[in-house]
């Protein structure tokens, strides 16, 4: 079941971003293109996780689901990231977590990947 589900959030974000775009060019691009160009994915912002984390080093907390997206800020080794929901990369099949980090304002909440982190404890739910 939690395949299923991954699987309709990733159609889910493919979808709207098709319709955010209005849909130039998405059908026309074949597979090397859209595996050459990678996207700044966006999600819901909802925050509907108690997931606590840590991170493993010093990262980018970004704008959007994806390595290519610009940077809210850095982050140091070590800070706390407190998870508000998460997303699957539909480009390189990874799990992202939408939240902020510990002192900061809900103004720089941004993405980060999880491969960047530790838990701690709490769950998790899809954006």
């Amino acid at each position: 079941m939690g395949m299923q589900r991954v699987k309709h959030k990733a159609g889910v974000v493919l979808a709207a971003t098709a319709l955010l775009t209005g849909g130039s060019g998405f059908a026309a691009a074949t597979t090397a293109q859209a595996a050459a160009a990678a996207t700044c994915w966006g999600t819901n912002q909802t925050n509907n996780s108690s997931l606590v984390t840590t991170l493993k080093g010093t990262y980018n907390l970004k704008v959007g689901v994806g390595s290519v997206c610009g940077n809210v800020r850095s982050v140091s080794s070590g800070s706390t990231f407190y998870v508000w929901c998460g997303a699957i990369n539909p480009d390189s099949g990874v799990l992202w977590f939408l939240g902020r980090v510990k002192g900061d304002s809900v103004a720089n909440i941004g993405y980060m990947s999880s491969d960047n982190l530790k838990y701690v404890s709490g769950t998790w739910d899809y954006c």
